[in-house]
């Protein structure tokens, strides 16, 4: 039977540990080498729930036993070879926990210089070790988020370029048949198509906004702006809508209140045409108002712009949710699922990211008013920016009622060699056919020079062996994308001294961040599929 070694005289010189807080151990090194416990501290019997007397005059394998006590011997063992001072981690299963603990072993020689004992002190570490699990698999998780986020990101940009590509074939040749020969009935055929591919890019575009404002990736621009065109021409876009329904579409801007402030004005466009759209079409008889007012040193938000209606109103059970995403509060079969249920939702959102508060009051069967609330500058130092004549192009989202006779062109000037674009020469880069058909049969009245090529080399090749006055040039191309093919034409015009050619964009890939990858690999326009015609020789011309 193997009984307890007695701890030697020499383990009376550590008695003054007792005084000492902290977890501390003390072997002695016998004469066969094996060191065993010969003082432990109250602290280092608490955390290994060991008492002293079960500890003293044995090893770690006898007190431990099992794997952990050949570990801790082991480590023991390689203490007393080494002779220096080590830092070891051993981990120690209790019954209703698993306790990590740092373990600094320190050797002690005597006046021969001979080793007799090593000091331990011991720290508990489990609370560090489970801070540290869950810092991490916070990180991983915040790292799995961020990586569905971006996959959903480009999941949703691939989904809208993959839409939008087919769209501008459906838009494009709706405007063009629209210039034909129709009798009533075709005609009101064309509108519906074009309606209802207008009606479903307004989806695609409010999902996408709605994705980055949850990803908090919405980024605004502070630039003065002519808040009161911009309602003016909110007002006059949606009223095509009201004059339909024989609604009396109104807006009050006082005469003396600022005109231009300083903000994102296709934001607050957006909201406008949001809420503005939203009491149009919710009001069969009556009016839809906007009133806009501005207290200076009122308030924190002294800018408040009111749309109100005479439509179906709220039921007050329903307000909470009225700015919930996917919602939408009317059960009335007429009414219900028009629309996506974001655009409230993505109003609030840009609202509260400009500062401001957006809030409702409602009156079933009398109507409703949005309240919108902002802390924007007043200024009418600069001229401020309008709703229109901006280098970037892209075509308004929102579900207009689109007439096709009042874009059909007869104007014998378009014909063919004597438009407004005769003699110039226009190099069109797009891989797909109907966008290409689009784009010909739309720039043929002009009197344009058109070739057509398939990809991003192709266009370098033409380039390099005749000069064009434009370049439509598509990002998304097989063998060279566009935005590689601007790069080269710009270094070989360098290179050859030859004077830079207009390039503009004609994507699908209609993100702010396509826009700024275009500009910067040194592009001229940005026009966004599906395109107007109008849109289309306008940035060409």
């Amino acid at each position: 039977m193997n009984t307890p070694r007695k701890p030697s005289n020499l383990s009376n010189h550590f008695a003054f540990l007792d005084a000492a807080q902290g977890a501390i151990f003390v072997l002695e090194v016998g004469a066969d080498g094996m060191p065993r416990y010969v003082k432990v501290t109250k602290e280092w019997e608490r955390r290994t729930e060991v008492a002293a007397k079960d500890a003293l005059g044995k090893t770690a394998l006898e007190i431990f036993g099992g794997w952990n006590g050949e570990r801790g011997l082991a480590l023991h063992l390689e203490a007393v070879k080494a002779q220096t001072e080590s830092v070891h981690f051993v981990t120690i299963p209790f019954d209703d926990r698993i306790a990590d603990f740092r373990t600094t072993l320190r050797p002690v020689f005597d006046d021969a210089g001979q080793l007799t004992h090593i000091v331990g002190t011991t720290e508990d570490i489990t609370s560090q070790r489970e801070r540290d699990q869950a810092l991490e698999l916070n990180k991983l998780a915040r790292e799995e988020a961020e990586e569905a986020n971006r996959a959903k990101e480009r999941f949703l940009a691939n989904v809208s370029h993959e839409i939008r590509t087919p769209m501008n074939g459906i838009m494009g040749m709706c405007e063009l048949l629209s210039e034909t020969e129709l009798d009533d009935h075709q005609r009101l055929c064309a509108n519906t198509i074009y309606n209802s591919a207008n009606a479903l890019l307004t989806i695609v575009n409010d999902v996408l906004d709605f994705s980055k404002i949850q990803a908090q990736k919405i980024s605004l621009t502070d630039e003065p702006f002519s808040l009161r065109e911009l309602v003016r021409e909110c007002c006059a876009l949606l009223s095509r809508h009201s004059d339909a329904k024989k609604l009396e579409l109104v807006f009050d801007y006082p005469e003396d209140m600022p005109s231009s402030f300083v903000g994102d004005m296709s934001r607050v466009r957006q909201v406008l045409l949001n809420l503005i759209g939203n009491a149009v079409k919710f009001t069969e008889v009556g009016r839809v108002s906007v009133k806009v007012s501005f207290a200076s040193g009122a308030d924190e938000m002294p800018l408040k712009i009111a749309v109100s209606d005479t439509g179906v109103g709220i039921d007050p059970a329903q307000l909470e949710m009225i700015f919930t995403a996917f919602e939408q509060v009317h059960e009335d079969g007429k009414l219900r699922g028009k629309g996506t249920g974001l655009g409230l939702a993505i109003s609030k959102a840009l609202v509260e990211r400009m500062g401001g508060k957006l809030s409702v009051e409602s009156v079933p069967n009398e109507g409703t008013t949005f309240l919108v609330a902002l802390n924007l500058t007043p200024t009418d130092a600069v001229t401020p920016k309008v709703g229109a004549g901006q280098e970037i192009h892209s075509e308004p989202t929102e579900n207009v009622i689109w007439d096709s006779r009042k874009i059909a062109r007869t104007d014998a000037s378009l014909a063919v060699g004597k438009g407004p674009l005769s003699g110039r020469q226009i190099l069109v880069a797009e891989d797909n056919k109907t966008n290409q058909m689009v784009v010909r049969k739309m720039l043929e009245p002009t009197g344009a020079d058109m070739r057509f090529v398939q990809d991003g080399l192709e266009a370098l090749e033409c380039c390099r062996n005749q000069v064009y006055d434009v370049i439509l040039m598509d990002l998304s191309m097989p063998v060279m994308g566009g935005l590689q093919a601007t790069r080269e034409i710009r270094l070989f015009e360098k290179e050859s001294g030859r004077v830079p050619c207009r390039i503009v964009a004609l994507t699908a890939n209609a993100q702010p961040s396509d826009t700024e990858a275009c500009f910067e690999a040194g592009m001229d326009g940005f026009l966004s599929k599906p395109f107007r015609k109008q849109a289309l020789i306008d940035i060409l011309q």
